[in-house]
């Protein structure tokens, strides 16, 4: 799979503070909408929508979209489930997770106890760890140990109580600016539908988010504002969104989607398993062979097998006794067995993965597929899980220091039961072998750009770029230059809002030059119409990206060979399609500039699977209990309970 993680670019400057552009009027009266439209949202309000009510409001022109959102859960506003754990008086320290760490990083970023606001979301971590340190020396606590102890939180809270709280602006119609953007985060959160686009501008589809959530939640008569009211109610339930006092970076605080779904695995193929064949025609031995041993026994095979890892005579007679009125008797595991087992054994503590997955990043397909498709094993050991990744290395001989690159970067956490007590470290490991259960790497000399199947000898950043590819040998997706609804998916974070005012060049503007660049296939040019105009990542670029989305969509002629220097290679011709990522990866060259330019109209993370050479963190980056979200799901298969992942 190509990889552009790595590519080897100069340092981007943060984005400047961003502000707010107050609306014209700082009063606003209930929005009102045609015909009947006012006396059917006040009957909604007289309590629970009925059937009846929202059908009256569904007739009336231009109100079918409020209707269906001030429905049975349209409206979505129940505040997120509380976190587990981290919820009592207690030393809150490294490895701690709940609403008392949450509620402390509000305030240790509030009381500017960290360079760079933290992220609120509940994880106690070494940047937090760090926050509190800082703040214990600033008030002079001896030591100051980066544990939140009583005594720190007595003086953490009075510190936070003498703060003026943030300056909310009054939200309506035509508003932009951060806080624009941080209301879309916090509606987002909470459920709205259709999801905001993180632009920082108050258009007409926030507007009838805004509106479904007066009726729905607020249960009051809308004004298409959000007013004091609101933005108490939004920031009780959604932590974070503000922008930091003079003298601060004037980075923004952003907050997880509650819901807790992210997904960092890449997309499955259709229709493929996870499951290796097993038996004739595929692996006849190790991790799968003993996993498929267990749920024939645990399906009832008699006698019951020897989980050996040997695929023999036994084994064969008992997978096709399990074949029989199920799925075509072979005598091979492939797909449909697979399918059937986990049917009815779902839980092992042994096994093998074969991902096949794809991902779009910076406007582009890449994927582990086919005969390249990500593979590696687990096993539930008496003390600890153990995941292992098999590499065929081709070529030179892979430098020792890159197995332990991976162990120190992956080794970060342990599987925790809350409801029974148990834990279980999880470590993984990188072995060299081959077969048909193993990765294959060429290992080449010099430096360069690495991707899943081709590392160098002499990469200066191993330490980082070893790990970040061992993560998609274990099927993980790249975690930067992605499109939203991707980088929500991949990350469980809100896009964050970042420059929300923009160099004071309009979006349409900064839109069609680009454009002009793509259809020269000027990579310079069209860095220079945006990062070199002044735009920075965040709700501004996301204008430029609905901007150009607007445009009328044209031809880039195709590029002829020519010998050079330097030589130009034939370039197809491109149709643009009006995604900007896209369309940028198709008609520039493959060069800094193009990847600088989509940079600053994506959106990255900053952990081991993102970007952290250019991307700053919020999080205490690097592996993130996120990527491990799998070997939880196996535990709670094998174990029972639910299993989460937590710092060690």
């Amino acid at each position: 799979m190509t990889d552009a993680s790595e590519a080897i670019l100069p340092e981007r400057k943060p984005p400047d503070p961003v502000t707010v552009r107050p609306p014209e009027t700082e009063t606003a009266g209930p929005v009102l909408l045609p015909g009947a439209g006012n006396a059917a949202i006040a009957r909604l309000l007289q309590g629970s929508p009925s059937p009846a009510a929202i059908a009256e409001l569904s007739q009336l022109g231009g109100n079918a979209q409020l209707a269906r959102l001030a429905g049975p859960g349209g409206g979505s506003g129940a505040p997120p489930a509380p976190p587990v754990g981290g919820g009592g008086v207690a030393d809150v320290r490294v490895g701690a997770h709940g609403e008392a760490v949450r509620d402390a990083q509000v305030k240790l970023s509030r009381v500017q106890a960290s360079a760079d606001p933290l992220t609120e979301d509940g994880r106690f971590g070494p940047l937090t760890e760090a926050a509190v340190r800082t703040f214990q020396t600033s008030v002079g606590i001896v030591p100051a140990t980066g544990v939140l102890d009583p005594v720190t939180k007595a003086r953490l809270d009075a510190a936070f109580a003498a703060l003026p709280p943030p300056v909310r602006a009054l939200l309506t119609m035509g508003s932009t600016g951060a806080d624009v953007g941080f209301a879309q985060q916090k509606l987002n959160a909470l459920g709205a539908s259709p999801r905001l686009t993180v632009n920082a501008v108050f258009d007409g589809s926030m507007l009838v988010g805004v509106i479904a959530y007066e009726i729905g939640v607020l249960k009051r008569f809308p004004s298409g504002t959000i007013d004091a009211p609101m933005w108490a109610d939004l920031d009780a339930k959604v932590k974070g969104g503000f922008v930091a006092p003079e003298g601060a970076s004037g980075r923004n605080v952003e907050q997880d989607t509650p819901s807790g779904t992210a997904n960092s695995l890449g997309t499955q193929v259709a229709g493929s398993s996870l499951h290796p064949v097993t038996g004739a025609g595929g692996l006849t031995q190790g991790p799968a062979v003993k996993e498929l041993q267990q749920k024939l026994n645990t399906a009832g095979a008699a006698p019951p097998l020897v989980v050996d890892g040997v695929f023999g005579p036994k084994t064969t007679a008992a997978l096709q006794t399990f074949q029989t009125d199920k799925v075509p008797v072979t005598g091979t595991a492939d797909k449909a067995t697979w399918d059937a087992l986990d049917a009815v054994a779902p839980g092992s503590t042994v096994g093998a993965v074969e991902r096949q997955w794809t991902e779009v990043v910076g406007g582009a397909t890449y994927g582990m597929t086919g005969g390249n498709a990500s593979r590696y094993s687990w096993e539930i050991q008496a003390k600890r899980m153990l995941v292992t990744v098999k590499v065929n290395f081709v070529g030179l001989a892979p430098p020792g220091a890159w197995f332990t690159h991976v162990q120190t970067a992956w080794n970060q956490y342990m599987g925790v039961e809350p409801a029974s007590g148990k834990s279980m470290p999880v470590d993984f490991r990188m072995i060299r072998g081959a077969g048909g259960d193993a990765e294959t790497v060429q290992v080449v000399a010099g430096t360069g750009r690495a991707n899943a199947g081709q590392w160098y000898v002499a990469d200066p950043n191993a330490a980082s770029t070893i790990p970040h590819e061992f993560g998609h040998l274990i099927g993980l997706q790249d975690e930067y230059q992605l499109h939203p609804g991707d980088y929500l998916r991949a990350t469980g974070h809100e896009p964050p809002v970042g420059d929300a005012t923009g160099p004071g060049v309009p979006a349409a503007t900064i839109a069609t030059n680009l454009q002009n660049a793509m259809v020269a296939r000027n990579s310079v040019n069209a860095r220079a119409a945006s990062t070199g105009a002044g735009v920075h990542e965040g709700a501004f670029a996301q204008q430029v990206v609905e901007a150009y989305a607007k445009l009328p969509t044209t031809n880039v002629p195709a590029v002829a060979a020519s010998p050079g220097p330097p030589p130009v290679p034939f370039q197809p011709a491109v149709a643009l399609t009006g995604d900007l990522l896209f369309d940028l990866n198709a008609a520039l060259p493959d060069d800094k500039d193009r990847y600088a330019t989509i940079q600053v109209f994506s959106y990255s993370s900053a952990s081991l699977m993102g970007d952290p050479g250019r991307e700053f963190d919020p999080h205490d980056h690097g592996a993130q209990p996120r990527h491990i979200a799998e070997f939880m799901a196996i535990l709670g298969r094998a174990l029972g309970g639910t299993w989460e992942a937590k710092r060690r």
